[in-house]
């Protein structure tokens, strides 16, 4: 099995935690939850336990955007180096990118949550470790773009 077809079945899973975690979650909820964080990872927002569903959801809407981004990787909305796009490459770097991005997803339900059953104050510092995850992932991308757009500018 190839590595993309791997990290699709890694972020499918992923998505399904998110919605099983929030289900099995949702029944213990207080009517107000945590729904906002400061950069030091304070409570600074509270709406409706409703609310929480809003995560997955956008979690399932990300999902199937990464999904259909790599059905045609000469879109001009998808934003990826000219040497990913000639080669079956797209599909690995687009599903590694959105792998942190569910795990973030995830990680701030489970966060959330745990602020409001008492077992944590705010947000860890975890939030950033994913985001320094993407951020790499981004970076790799970026310098392929550079490594590309300099050897065409030689040749």
């Amino acid at each position: 099995m190839k590595t993309s077809g791997l990290l699709l079945i890694v972020n499918s899973l992923l998505l399904i935690v998110i919605w099983v975690f929030t289900g099995i979650k949702y029944a213990g909820l207080p009517e107000m939850i945590p729904t906002h964080f400061d950069f030091q990872g304070n409570v600074d927002g509270e709406s409706g336990k409703a609310t929480i569903w809003l995560l997955p959801c956008i979690a399932t809407f990300v999902h199937f955007l990464f999904i259909r981004a790599t059905r045609n990787p000469n879109s001009p909305l998808l934003n990826i180096p000219d040497g990913f796009r000639r080669s079956k490459f797209h599909k690995l770097y687009l599903f590694s990118l959105q792998l942190p991005v569910m795990i973030l997803f995830l990680d701030v339900i489970i966060e959330s949550i745990r602020v409001v059953e008492g077992k944590q104050q705010g947000l860890s510092g975890a939030v950033f470790f994913i985001l320094g995850l993407m951020f790499a992932v981004i970076g790799v991308g970026l310098i392929k773009s550079i490594r590309e757009s300099s050897q065409e500018s030689n040749d």
